[in-house]
């Protein structure tokens, strides 16, 4: 049994090592969980241990999502990718397998984080806090609520990836025998209402702001409680969990159901209770919708540069006021050298992340509404034709530049988002407006002088590349922000889908909408669909509405990942399945560059929208059930 323990301890500490850089953990000289627990020092190291599996988003060899969500692209597996494991962007080409997933988060391997062994190690800690003598109940409690919340935010990253999923109450003891040891999937609802249960027994115990920000920054509050706890009820009350038909054959071999196949609307009332909540939390801690703050050097940029500074920097700019909950350990220095396209001042980034130009396509015209629905605009000819940019739009455009009409008269977003041929791109180092930095895409160009340091499609996610990276022609130097795994546009957005859902349009949904909108230089939606969309009472109905939502958290929310699971709580196989799409980028002439054409066709099912389970797992374990159609 001492042998058991010691091998059991030893998986934790080496499950844990990779964040060994950012966390402290638990020490070599520390042989036994008892040991762990007999002063405050060590069992503040063992609550560092528990922080330690969330997951990496911001770095480019471990969140998958950001090329699974097919608004970025890089070349096939194989080719040239620094930084990039080929099982990531097998993945952004449909070669997910049963008998070695990508992104593995049940067992922890091929780019996923374990789970399961997370969870076990907060049981570990909640089992054992207890025992530690030299620790205030005050201090004790608020550490329990915090590895609580973490158990919580680990169950939902399994309910969304997998689906039903084993629920890890309390460890098995390594003394039961074998049958004990061979769980069952637990259904999607139960699930669900566990990770409710964790977050509201810990939110009395947790505090409402860091105080001590030097120090614990980035630890549980209040607001990342109670947006956990939304965030998980919107994933069941929407539609792959909430009434769907297509997993009706989705049971243990018991005959327990694990989804519910019947809609039930109160789902969506409780969502939209706990993201009222949440953001009334998040909203009384201080924290509101990100607005650039103008160093004193910059206050001759326009009004154009400092709005898409706006939207920009809610991403890269470190605990702005919109980042409920960041996290530090999750570097993004690779990251922006994949998205970072080469030109004067950059001149040694990878450059190979592209944007799916088909992706571009879900940014609003400059009027706010879809660019197929805007009366203004010419949706027929948006590839064929060709125009010089006005002087007029030099803060976004390179002036008398010959460009594609697809690139004009587009929303904020598209400009502060994307980088392209002729396009600005505002850093630290070129602010003078007379002087700004544009980028040349026509081949040959600085930009494009080579296929290994190149977008195959045309377009770049400026939005994860931070305007304070520098470089100086010779050296590239990143600003390595943090990840914003959580912000409080989603909260917003995601409470007028509950709204909606629930009671249909109203003002308090147009509300928040609005305000997502406003930020980014648009008026309201009942406005702007009145005046310039070819379905002008599109916002009054609760479909019309939901199309709405949709775009509009695809927008906001494009290139962070964020959207992969979006697509699949929504259901929706026609974004999934979105062509990868771009430019003729071999070309130096503006009438040959700008043909498009097509580079690959997704074709996912509804099995793709849960992961599939290790197929050696079914082997060990006989009750566990494998996911649709893997």
């Amino acid at each position: 049994m001492k042998i058991i323990k010691i091998i059991l301890l030893g998986m934790v500490i080496t499950c844990s090592s990779a964040c060994s850089k950012f966390l402290d953990i638990i020490p070599d000289n520390v042989p036994t969980v008892d040991q762990a627990f007999q002063m405050r020092a060590t069992a503040k190291k063992y609550l560092f241990t528990c922080y330690s599996y969330l997951p990496p988003l911001g770095s480019v060899s471990d969140n998958y999502t950001f090329l699974g969500s097919r608004e970025i692209a890089s070349p096939y597996p194989g080719s040239q990718a620094p930084g990039i494991p080929d099982a990531i962007m097998q993945l952004c080409y449909d070669y997910q397998n049963i008998v070695k997933p990508i992104a593995n988060y049940w067992d922890g391997d091929n780019g996923g984080v374990a789970m399961f062994t997370a969870m076990r190690t907060c049981n570990i800690f909640l089992e054992n806090i207890g025992k530690v003598p030299d620790i205030q109940e005050a201090e004790r409690k608020r550490w329990i609520a915090e590895v609580k919340v973490l158990k919580a935010y680990y169950h939902f990253l399994m309910l969304r990836m997998y689906g039903p999923v084993p629920i890890m109450k309390n460890n098995i003891p390594v003394s039961a025998d074998v049958e004990a040891v061979k769980v069952k999937r637990d259904p999607v609802d139960e699930v669900a209402a566990y990770i409710v249960q964790l977050t509201d027994e810990a939110v009395p115990d947790l505090p409402s702001v860091i105080n001590n920000q030097r120090e614990e920054l980035g630890r549980i509050t209040v607001p990342i409680a109670l947006a956990v706890k939304a965030y998980a009820l919107v994933l069941n009350a929407s539609p792959l969990f909430n009434g769907n038909a297509d997993y009706a054959g989705l049971q243990n071999k018991d005959g327990q159901v694990l989804v519910n196949t019947t809609f039930d609307k109160s789902k969506w009332q409780k969502a939209a209770l706990a993201c009222h909540d949440a953001i009334v939390a998040a909203n009384n801690a201080g924290f509101q919708l990100y607005y650039f703050q103008k160093p004193f050097d910059l206050n001759n940029i326009s009004d154009t540069t400092k709005k898409c500074m706006d939207i920009r920097c809610a991403v890269t700019e470190d605990w702005n006021q919109e980042c409920i909950w960041g996290f530090a350990h999750s570097t993004t220095t690779e990251l922006q050298r994949e998205c970072a396209p080469r030109n004067d001042v950059y001149s040694y980034t990878y450059a190979l992340w592209a944007a799916n130009m088909n992706a571009c396509e879900i940014f609003y015209t400059a009027n706010g509404v879809p660019i197929e629905e805007d009366i203004h605009w010419d949706y027929a000819n948006r590839y064929t034709k060709l125009v010089t940019v006005p002087a007029t739009m030099r803060s976004i455009l390179k002036p008398n530049y010959t460009t594609s009409y697809f690139n004009m008269n587009r929303e904020y977003r598209f400009y502060a988002d994307l980088a392209f041929d002729g396009s600005s791109y505002f850093i630290k180092q070129r602010p003078n407006e007379d002087n700004l930095l544009y980028i040349n895409t026509m081949w040959g160009s600085s930009s494009a002088n080579s296929l290994s340091r190149y977008s195959f499609t045309g377009y770049w996610p400026k939005k994860l590349v931070s305007w304070k990276t520098s470089g100086d022609g010779g050296s590239y130097t990143a600003d390595a922000y943090l990840w914003p795994a959580i912000r409080l546009s989603a909260l917003y957005l995601m409470y007028a889908e509950a709204l909606n859902e629930s009671e249909g349009p109203s003002a308090r949904a147009y509300q928040y909408i609005d305000e997502v909108r406003r930020r980014a230089g648009l008026d309201g939606v009942v406005q702007s669909w009145a005046a310039h969309s070819r379905n002008a009472a599109k916002p009054s109905t609760v479909e019309g509405l939901r199309s709405i939502i949709q775009q509009e958290t695809m927008i906001e929310f494009i290139f962070e990942g964020e959207n992969y699971w979006n697509m699949r709580r929504w259901k929706r196989l026609d974004l999934m399945n979105r062509p990868i799409t771009g430019w003729d980028v071999m070309q130096r002439t503006p009438a040959a560059f700008y043909k498009v054409r097509s580079i690959y066709q997704p074709r996912n099912t509804y099995k793709d929208f849960l992961a599939p389970i290790r197929q050696y797992n079914l082997y060990v374990n006989g009750n566990l059930v494998q996911n649709p159609l893997w």
